[in-house]
């Protein structure tokens, strides 16, 4: 009961960074993406927003190479965490948002449908 009374709370607030500049912030969409990997709607999930997409593969991926390293005590090298991998996740973040609002502002295609109003008047 307290999870869906914080669900529709969470659900109400405004995104404070898309009101103030009518943009898509970076993290926009990840809650949607989320429920379409719930649903087993990976290309849906993967529009939303891929770094959740990116997120939930490295952390399979680590935690396989976790358990592995539990149940044969042997760790193997390319499944252990790397800078790569964090490096990788923060530039698909802020790349995938620049290029949704280039996609937005440029040329009218709003996956999402929040910003459909907001680029009738540009």
């Amino acid at each position: 009961m307290k999870m869906m009374i914080l669900y529709k709370i969470i659900r109400s607030m405004p995104c404070f960074f898309k009101e103030v500049t009518h943009f898509y912030c970076p993290a926009c969409g990840g809650t949607r993406s989320v429920i379409a990997l719930l649903h087993l709607d990976i290309e849906r999930a993967f529009f939303c927003n891929p770094t959740v997409v990116y997120t939930g593969i490295m952390f399979l991926w680590c935690m396989i190479g976790w358990m592995i390293k539990k149940l044969t005590g042997r760790e193997i090298g390319i499944m252990k965490p790397r800078l790569w991998m964090l490096i990788l996740g923060i530039c698909i973040f802020f790349g995938f948002a620049v290029i949704r609002n280039i996609m937005v502002y440029q040329f009218g295609y709003d996956y999402l449908g929040d910003l459909i109003d907001y680029t009738k008047f540009n």
